[in-house]
Order: structure tokens, then C-alpha cells, then sequence
């Protein structure tokens, strides 16, 4: 009753207003009246809308879903479908590598400086391929890739590539083989909520609302500096997208008086057949305990070190890059004798006679190696059973002395560490499945101190193993458990190391 007085009396007072207009306005009567009439229906309009209660349901609805999706954001989900909420934000959101424009020699690993891409200066460069070229271009102005200029052999015939290769500060933010990481996105605000006027299933019952939010950077979060250069933004609007806030729906409905995400009949389903429920358990949001400076104190590298990781390679003897006909089939690397054939047929990808070949001369030239013809050399694999003629490698007896004798292979002696990233996990946040809290570390192993036969400088000149060693290092990343609480500072763990470098792609 009280409301119906108010409103009353606000329309009382509107139409002693426009009345005086009437009086005092000189013009057409009936122009005024006109005017009087469609501005009192406005008006009425206005007021009705404006002490609608439902608006302000409206308001208490985003507020309580939004408050109900900021708690899902740290949802310990049991299964990926659950929460599409958790799973997004817990999405790194990153821009991409575009391995897809190399046009040079097949790339047979995505490990971090193991490739390259290789793009031709000259031919006809479609509309996507430019975008594409763009963004590397992007990436090189910020130090993310290095590029420059390179000459291969194609068809016999020597073409021009601009080639990009991921540098150190580019490893810093690299997630996985492909993309830098810019940073997790989170739901800022709900914009609104629609309720279908359909069902979506048969019984008529299921009628989740339509939620509108706006998801994005958080506005406490510090995008990395290079992400600022114009080039940058030019060549990746996603930047742009996630700094602004951009639209994103999510169906939602009350369960038990609550609000929730909603789950499929199939997702329901699924969950209860395998004994599961919807999660109620969450991650913690609190920053580790472990501080960062006591941690780079603790930081005892030879305890996660595999003791042939200071150890190179010839061809045929790993995966680093230069194949051969037939690898050393001693285990003992003073047998060391691969072979290349002569009368092979050969696929077009097959790189053996046009690199490896090469690359084995030319370490016969430097003294490591020995070599000579040979015929009826039997194949391997495929070629198990045929018989081939070629040419025979072997280590030059000299150099006998280059292999460690504990070890049994090439040792470029202690390494020295320089940290590329450190980052402390909590021990309940999100990606830590641990008690204990994580520690995730990248760092390049340097050789500022070689062995005396690895300063040769015709060694270092002819062997390409052995100087992307020494100017690139090796690489290695992994995790393991921390607790400073107790005695022994670091647990258990896991990680790799791989040379930071690919010994066909450099020559």
C-alpha cells in the first residue's frame, strides 16, 4: 500500500508539471497535448520499471552467482567435465609459436632450442603465411626468438630463409614446446542472466539460466614487459582481449538453494557411476611458505643430476640431430664405427648424405676421426639383409683420451648453473598434488671451464656437437619437492636435460 501511495503521488507530481508546460508553452495546442501525452506515458512507464522488484532480484542474482563462481574458480574438480569454470581458469593463457611456416629441412624435435624455423625471403608468401610472419617478426623485436639470415640447400639449389630460433629470454616464459605464457584469466563480473523459455530436456524440469560474465586478466595482474611493444599487440590481439575483458557464457542453476554450474544428464550420469559426487574440495589460494632467496640457498643441482648429462655425442650415437646408415653396435664407446652407404635409395627426407656425410668429413679433416671404404656392409632394419658398400667412420685412436672412464662417453667435465627461472608451488595450490610444496626450475648448464682437448680450435671449428656445447650449453627443467623444515632440504623429483642446440640445423 505504501509503495502504490508513493508511486501515485511521484505521477501526481509529473502531470502538474507538464500541465504548467501546457499553460505557459505557446505553441499549437494541439502539438502540446500530443507531447503531454506521449512524455506522461514515459513517464509512467519510468516509475513502474523503476520500483519493479524484480530488478533488484536481478542484482542479488549476479551478486550471489558471481560470488558462486568466484568460489568454482579454485573447484578441485573430480573429473575435467565437472567445471568448466575450474578448467578455465586453470588454462594457460599464452601465444603461440607458428612452427607450420617452416618451409626448411624436417624438424624432428620440439624440445626447447632443438628447433628452428625456417622461412624463405623469396617465392610467393600467402595471406595467412604473412600474418604468420608478422608475429615471429614480433616475437624477434622482444627477444623471445633471435633471427637471421641462412642459405640451405633445396633441390641442389642454395635458397635464402630468415631462420628463428627461441633464445634464452624466450625459454623464460616458454610453456610446453610452443607457447609463451602470458598469465591466467578469471571471471571479473557477470554481466547478465537469461532464463530460457524452453526446457532442455524432456520432463520439462531442467531450465539452467544463461550467464553472461566477463572474463580476463585480473586487474592486480602484471602482464611481462615485453608484452607492451606495439608490434607485440599489433601481431597478437589476444592481449588486447584478455587486458579489456571479453564475453563468455556459462549455464548455471540452484541445486539444494545453491547455485552451480550446470552439469549435463550424461555428466550426472558418468559421476554417478563411478561413485563420485560434485567436489566439494578446493585449492588454496595462499601463497608458498618457502621464500624465494632461501630457496636459490638450498638449490643443491648435483642431487638431480644424471651423470652422462655433461656428456656429448658423435653422430649415430644419440638422437641429437645427424643420423647414420649404420649405428656402433659396441657398447663401448672406444669401438665407436658408423657407416654411409653409397648405393642406398633414399627418401626425400633423408638428410644423411647431405648432412651427416659432411659433417663426419669434416671431422676426419679436424683428426678425430678416421675413415675408409668398405664393402659388403650389411644393413640394419629394413635393410637387414642386404648388403651395401660405403664409407667407414671410426675415432682416431688420439683421441682415445677424450672419453671419461667412469662415465664411458665424451664428458665436458662440471658444469656451471645459471638459473633461467625458479617458481615455488604451494602445497595445495593448483598443479601440486604433493604434501610438500614444489619447486619448478629451468636453468642452463654452462661449460665456462672445458676439458684442455675441447679448447682445440680446430675441433671447436669442425665439430659442431661439441661447440653448440660450449656456446649454448645444456638445457634442463623439472620439479621436486621442498621442505626446509627438515634435514635434507631437497626431496624427490624429476626432470631432463638436453643440449640447447641442434648439431645438423647449426652447421
Amino acid at each position: 500500500m505504501a509503495r502504490s501511495t508513493t508511486i501515485m503521488a511521484k505521477l501526481n507530481a509529473n502531470i502538474f508539471k507538464y500541465l504548467i508546460r501546457i499553460v505557459t508553452f505557446k505553441e499549437n495546442n494541439m502539438d502540446v497535448l500530443q507531447a503531454f501525452f506521449i512524455t506522461f506515458i514515459l513517464t509512467l512507464s519510468s516509475n513502474i520499471y523503476a520500483s519493479d522488484p524484480s530488478n533488484i532480484e536481478s542484482d542479488n542474482q549476479k551478486k550471489d552467482i558471481f560470488e558462486a563462481i568466484k568460489k568454482n574458480e579454485n573447484l578441485k574438480p573430480h573429473f575435467t567435465y565437472e567445471s568448466s569454470i575450474s578448467e578455465f581458469v586453470s588454462t594457460d593463457q599464452c601465444i603461440r609459436i607458428n612452427h607450420n611456416l617452416h618451409k626448411g629441412e624436417r624438424q624432428k624435435s620440439q624440445r626447447a632450442f632443438k628447433w628452428v624455423i625456417d622461412v624463405p625471403t623469396e617465392g610467393k608468401i600467402t595471406s595467412q603465411e604473412t600474418i604468420g610472419i608478422k608475429e615471429l617478426d614480433a616475437l624477434a623485436i622482444v627477444n623471445l626468438l633471435s633471427k637471421k639470415i641462412v642459405y640451405i640447400d633445396i633441390d641442389s639449389v642454395k635458397q635464402k630463409f630468415n631462420r628463428y630460433r627461441l633464445t634464452l629470454k624466450g625459454w623464460r616464459y616458454l610453456v610446453g614446446s610452443d607457447c609463451f605464457y602470458l598469465g591466467k584469466a578469471e571471471h571479473r563480473s557477470v554481466i547478465s542472466i537469461n532464463k530460457p523459455q524452453v526446457p532442455i530436456n524432456r520432463d520439462g524440469q531442467e531450465v539452467p539460466y544463461r550467464v553472461t560474465t566477463i572474463v580476463g586478466l585480473s586487474d592486480e595482474f602484471k602482464l611481462p614487459d615485453w608484452t607492451n611493444h606495439k608490434d607485440i599487440r599489433q601481431a597478437f590481439p589476444l592481449i588486447d582481449k584478455l587486458v579489456n575483458g571479453y564475453e563468455q557464457v556459462i549455464p548455471m542453476h540452484k541445486v539444494n538453494g545453491e547455485w552451480v554450474e550446470y552439469l549435463s544428464p550424461s555428466s550426472i550420469k558418468r559421476m554417478a557411476k563411478s561413485g563420485k559426487i560434485r567436489s566439494i574440495n578446493y585449492f588454496n589460494i595462499n601463497a608458498p611458505i618457502t621464500k624465494k632467496e632461501h630457496m636459490l640457498d638450498a638449490f643443491e643441482i648435483e642431487e638431480h643430476r644424471n651423470k652422462y648429462w655433461n656428456c656429448i655425442s658423435l653422430p649415430g650415437q644419440s638422437s641429437n640431430g645427424a643420423e647414420v646408415d649404420q649405428k656402433p653396435k659396441s657398447g663401448n664407446p672406444y669401438d665407436y664405427s658408423v657407416a654411409i652407404f653409397d648405393n642406398l635409395q633414399r627418401s626425400k627426407w633423408d638428410n644423411i648424405e647431405i648432412k651427416t656425410k659432411p659433417y663426419l668429413d669434416q671431422l676426419v679433416e679436424a683428426g678425430l676421426l678416421t675413415s675408409h671404404l668398405q664393402k659388403g656392409i650389411e644393413g640394419n632394419k629394413k635393410n637387414r639383409g642386404s648388403l651395401f658398400s660405403g664409407t667407414v667412420y671410426q675415432l682416431n685412436p688420439n683421441y682415445n683420451h677424450i672419453i671419461d672412464k667412469d662415465r664411458g662417453c665424451i664428458y665436458l667435465g662440471k658444469g656451471k648453473v645459471n638459473l633461467v627461472d625458479l617458481t615455488i608451488i604451494a602445497s595445495n595450490a593448483r598443479g601440486n598434488n604433493s604434501q610438500q610444496e614444489i619447486v619448478k626450475y629451468k636453468y642452463i648448464m654452462a661449460f665456462p671451464k672445458p676439458p684442455e682437448w675441447a679448447k682445440d680450435p680446430v675441433l671447436q671449428s669442425q665439430w659442431s656437437d661439441l661447440k653448440g656445447a660450449l656456446d649454448h650449453g645444456l638445457a634442463c627443467d623439472g620439479t621436486f619437492e621442498i621442505d626446509l623444515t627438515e634435514e635434507r632440504k631437497m626431496g624427490s623429483g624429476g626432470g631432463s636435460c638436453w643440449w640447447a642446440y641442434n648439431s645438423v640445423a647449426e652447421q
